[in-house]
């Protein structure tokens, strides 16, 4: 039994020694060298060795060119290989199933997306893994898979979106794709990705998706926060609007901060629509649209004043379909929170999110990547 005891635990360290010389590896951007793992980790240069060699027979690794002499022999670089493994991302929402093949170093390989014929369909889900596992000769590592929705382990519990409640959604892919499946809400997923790519508002920061719904995902300290039930950050269906005149939720409810906030209800489009095959820009500009876009600032900037004040999270970053809405909301957003100042707390701060734009597949990805290799690309 003590035995036992003792090959889990060399093993358990083997592995955490392996992460980190991962870590350092994918970090160096091909600067890396045997040397300079064994400085950063304090592990001897047999044991890095050791570490490495079964890094380069995996394929994840690959040796680069010398580095630059430091008086001795040139060290190798060390690099990981973008060819050999790749990710796969899935974005799920009710009008638009996407997904892309993205490679260890974070870089979109090939994407494409399918138009469901029935919102919440998994058979459109099913139908986008199997194309990219079509779509690649490289092994898979995992598969990312982002939803709106509550994610715990490998079950969507609840996502009034698409419809789903405790749908098990790794094992409707288990047959389509040899890897693990690792599920992520939305707002997660592009937090995640924002603050991998972006240090402006440091280790503290509350993230709010406003698309087809509303999500957000808080970052404390640097560590996302899941909650008692990994519900933490569900907003969306919070009644802000009170009577018989407020406005009917998808949920059954009424007066919902999603029926008020969401680019779908800011420019007048019906509840789940495709807004990849729209013109926000062009929407929000109309009359009708401005003023429900002034008056949805106002009610969200009164709901994140409570939230920052509770969290003690003063800096708001704005994704999903949000910065299409461009100056004027978050001018709206900036002037509400100013006006109603609140006493004790720290001011908040907004900015707009690029990477849920620019790179729409990278939060997914991470998030599979962070799950199965336990590295990350954060700065």
């Amino acid at each position: 039994m003590a035995d036992d005891h003792s090959k889990a635990t060399q093993a358990a360290v083997r592995e955490r020694n392996l992460t980190s010389a991962l870590q350092l590896v994918l970090s160096g951007s091909g600067t890396a060298t045997r040397a300079s793992i064994a400085r950063r980790t304090g592990l001897t240069s047999a044991t890095v060795s050791s570490l490495l060699s079964g890094l380069l027979a995996d394929g994840l690794v690959l040796e680069g060119q010398r580095a630059e002499s430091t008086g001795g022999k040139r060290a190798t670089t060390l690099q990981i290989d973008p060819s050999r493994h790749v990710l796969l991302s899935v974005i799920v929402q009710p009008g638009l199933v996407r997904g892309a093949v993205v490679n260890l170093l974070g870089s979109e390989v090939t994407s494409l997306s399918q138009k469901p014929v029935t919102p919440g369909a998994i058979e459109d889900v099913q139908l986008v893994v199997r194309r990219l596992v079509a779509a690649t000769t490289a092994r898979v590592v995992a598969v990312g898979v982002q939803v709106p929705g509550i994610a715990d382990g490998p079950l969507i519990r609840e996502s009034v979106q698409l419809g789903w409640s405790d749908v098990n959604l790794s094992d409707a892919l288990r047959d389509i794709v040899d890897a693990p499946v690792h599920l992520v809400n939305d707002a997660d997923a592009e937090a995640l990705a924002d603050y991998a790519t972006s240090d402006q508002f440091g280790a503290n920061q509350m993230f709010v998706s406003l698309s087809t719904g509303v999500g957000a995902a808080f970052i404390v300290d640097g560590s996302l926060l899941a909650g008692a039930a990994h519900r933490a950050g569900e907003i969306g269906h919070v009644p802000v609007l009170f009577g018989p005149d407020a406005p009917l939720c998808a949920c059954g409810n009424r007066g919902c901060l999603e029926e008020v906030v969401s680019v779908t209800s800011l420019v007048g489009l019906p509840h789940g629509t495709d807004l990849e095959s729209v013109d926000v820009v062009a929407l929000a500009s109309t009359q009708e649209s401005r003023e429900r876009i002034a008056f949805g600032a106002r009610v969200l900037a009164r709901a994140l004043l409570l939230v920052g004040a509770a969290l003690d999270v003063p800096n708001v970053v704005l994704g999903g379909t949000a910065p299409e809405l461009g100056d004027e909301f978050i001018g709206h957003l900036r002037a509400e929170a100013a006006r109603h100042t609140v006493r004790a707390a720290m001011p908040l701060s907004f900015r707009y999110a690029k990477v849920a734009l620019e790179q729409p597949f990278r939060g997914a990805a991470q998030h599979a990547l962070q799950s199965t290799l336990g590295v990350s690309w954060a700065l």
